[in-house]
């Protein structure tokens, strides 16, 4: 059972350690859901990814920086029988 999604963006923001100019989006599609993190203060290892993945199912599958930003891109199927972070359809 999935974490609602309330509860995965407050556990991966203090998984991320991010303090100053942080912000997120929730999109959601037919069967994919993603939070995307904008911040310019991260900190981040491979052990919290693990956990963030564990505890909320979310996966992250995709960074991307620019002129000092980073997006992370965290994703799940909403259907509970199919694993975003394992990268198989």
């Amino acid at each position: 059972m999935h974490l609602p999604i309330d509860e995965c963006e407050e556990w991966i923001w203090e998984s991320l350690n991010c303090t100053k100019d942080c912000g997120f989006e929730y999109l959601r599609d037919e069967n994919k859901e993603f939070l995307i993190f904008n911040t310019n203060d991260l900190f981040v290892d491979a052990k919290a990814l693990e956990k963030i993945r564990k505890t909320t199912g979310m996966g992250l599958i995709q960074i991307s920086t620019h002129k000092g930003y980073s997006k992370l891109w965290f994703g799940r199927y909403t259907d509970h029988r199919r694993n975003i972070s394992l990268n198989k359809p």
